[in-house]
């Protein structure tokens, strides 16, 4: 009886693996990455008011801790409210107050490390602690309405104004700003970036840059303790170093660094 019974079940496992085999190459890919498309972010951290209006809902409704984002939804934060949220490959987003932004892409492959992360921030700000990553795919973009920014592991902040103008500055690696418009041919998981660097403590890190010209306006680098200005309209300020002593004024920046400290302990 319970030699039928263990041919039975080897006989299911067989015809269960030959129906998959038969399946075309892009349904078979499909079903690998059934469980990437389905990655959600969650909400680790929240101050004051913060709602979600979720994809194909009519009405927003209150995020709490340990609440759920799915791709397409959109978020906001109030007056005097923060919230911070885990990505599903562990990298970390928060927002400030008065802030909207959207889910456009939570691809995660949990099996290779792959990720395709893309959120969209109409305005407000944001501050991105962002995890290493082993896959072969490794996109990070959060994006503005005029400038895009492509990053693979590093931390550094977005300030999108009413006036759609954008503020990057990076604290850690390298960030690669781009015109949304006039995106350049190149994939971010194949393009070369610096390996983070210590933080020492605050320091100017002066760097000779040239003026930015139309032609440039496809794609910008920036490094540790660099920042650029993106106009509503027309070509960027040129890149340039920002101190850390002004920048240390601004509260915000103060509690996600002592954030980013409780996140790694």
């Amino acid at each position: 009886m319970g030699c039928t019974r263990g041919k039975f079940f080897l006989f299911l496992y067989i015809f269960a693996g030959a129906l998959f085999l038969l399946l075309p190459g892009e349904g078979r890919g499909q079903a690998a990455k059934t469980a990437a498309t389905a990655s959600q972010a969650e909400v680790t951290y929240l101050q004051g008011k913060a709602e979600v209006l979720a994809k194909g809902e009519t009405a927003w409704k209150p995020l709490r801790v340990g609440s759920r984002l799915s791709l397409e939804d959109e978020g906001r934060t109030g007056e005097q409210s923060r919230v911070e949220i885990r990505l599903p490959d562990r990298s970390i987003l928060r927002f400030d107050q008065k802030t909207t932004f959207k889910m456009r892409s939570l691809l995660f492959d949990a099996q290779d490390g792959s990720r395709n992360m893309r959120v969209d921030i109409p305005v407000g700000k944001t501050w991105a602690n962002v995890r290493k990553a082993f896959g072969p795919k490794k996109t990070f973009e959060i994006a503005s309405a005029n400038a895009v920014a492509g990053v693979r592991d590093t931390i550094w902040r977005m300030n999108v104004e009413t006036d759609r103008s954008t503020l990057i500055r990076v604290y850690e690696g390298t960030v690669e700003v781009y015109n949304p418009f006039v995106k350049p041919d190149y994939k971010p998981e194949e393009t070369g970036f610096q390996a983070p660097r210590e933080v020492r403590g605050p320091q100017e890190v002066p760097r000779p840059y040239q003026e930015v010209t139309k032609e440039q306006w496809e794609q910008i680098v920036l490094t540790q303790m660099m920042q650029v200005v993106v106009p509503a309209v027309g070509k960027p300020d040129a890149p340039t170093s920002f101190s850390p002593q002004e920048d240390q004024q601004e509260e915000w920046v103060r509690w996600n660094q002592d954030r980013d400290r409780q996140v790694r302990h």
